[in-house]
């Protein structure tokens, strides 16, 4: 009796956390409840009924919430849906790259974020003989604050393609993987913050003078080494990213990683067109909603313009309905700032 009455209070083995990418699976669910104006979580199990994790995240029922600060459990759920959320950015963007190796931050639902900066300098610290008081100085800890700017995107897709076994690779691809390349254009460029959008990198950073070098492989290694010389008072010693068009970057890459001593990372972006980049992703921040608003139409009349105008000068139009189409918006709170600016550097080589 007494073996019977332990059995019954026995905790039943976790099952095992199904593999796929949460944040895809999540926004799949999300875009399909709203167009059958359903419940998400009827949606996941109906697609993955064997992912508990998702299951979690969709719930949050009051009995057993998926807590983050609970570990063994939602605390690994947490960290790896926000992984995920940059993962499902894509390969193709160097972005996505760039801030899966900063501090990630998530909104939360917050106005602005503040995340403090920082100054790693030689005199702020130093050696004190024995008995003698410790100098107290003064860091520099000027915040880096960031808005929730607003990264957002209407794709149409045929409902053949919406209720296919296919959804989540093809939402996927037209919504996120879309925004991950719209993030190199706006984080590679010189383009001061406003009210849309983040500031650039290169905002405010002079480029650094190219080599001289009449040889092109003398002078790739002395640019190299003049970025990462900039970088070095707060990134010591790496990691690093290197960021150049896909060619380049290539070229960079048989040069530098089986030679280098340290963490560097190389990436592609047809966004840096000429030039080279150097990041040191210790000094980049990057606030992220994991929640992106999703709303869906199946009659409207869209009208087909990567660019609208003013009425009477916009491009052609779509009727859903009559075509059986599905148009999905998708507005993703993003932002970054650099914690110093001393954690970015770039120039124009002379070298192909």
């Amino acid at each position: 009796m007494k073996h019977e009455s332990q059995s019954a209070f026995r905790r039943e083995p976790r099952e095992p956390v199904v593999g796929g990418n949460l944040f895809t699976r999540s926004l799949t669910a999300r875009t399909l409840a709203s167009l059958r104006r359903s419940k998400a979580a009827d949606v996941a199990a109906e697609l993955w009924p064997n992912d508990r994790s998702l299951e979690h995240l969709l719930t949050r029922a009051a009995s057993n919430p998926a807590m983050t600060s609970v570990a063994g459990w939602a605390a690994e759920l947490a960290r790896r849906y926000v992984s995920d959320v940059i993962e499902a950015l894509g390969p193709a963007s160097a972005a996505a790259q760039i801030l899966r190796r900063c501090l990630v931050l998530t909104f939360d639902g917050y106005g602005s974020i503040s995340a403090p900066g920082f100054v790693a300098e030689y005199g702020n610290g130093g050696f004190v003989a024995e008995g003698q008081p410790i100098p107290v100085r003064q860091l520099a800890a000027t915040p880096a604050v960031m808005n929730p700017d607003k990264l957002a995107a209407i794709a149409v897709l045929t409902r053949e393609m919406m209720e296919s076994s296919n959804a989540e690779a093809c939402i996927s691809d037209a919504l996120v993987k879309a925004a991950g390349r719209m993030m190199d254009e706006v984080l590679f460029d010189a383009n001061p913050a406003d009210n849309t959008r983040p500031a650039g990198l290169r905002h405010g950073v002079a480029a650094l003078p190219a080599s001289v070098s009449g040889d092109g492989y003398e002078a790739s290694f002395e640019d190299v080494a003049a970025l990462i010389n900039s970088l070095a008072p707060v990134g010591g010693n790496g990691p690093y990213i290197l960021v150049g068009a896909p060619g380049r970057a290539v070229m960079l890459g048989a040069r530098f990683i089986e030679r280098s001593d340290v963490d560097l990372s190389i990436f592609g972006s047809s966004a840096v067109i000429n030039d080279l980049l150097a990041i040191a992703p210790a000094a980049l921040v990057a606030a992220i909603s994991a929640e992106p608003e999703i709303e869906t139409v199946n009659a409207a009349t869209l009208v087909m313009d990567t660019v609208p105008g003013a009425a009477g000068t916009m491009g052609p139009e779509r009727g859903l309905f009559q075509t059986d189409s599905v148009a999905i918006k998708v507005r993703w709170p993003v932002s970054w700032a650099l914690r110093d600016p001393r954690g970015f550097a770039w120039m124009t080589p002379t070298w192909k």
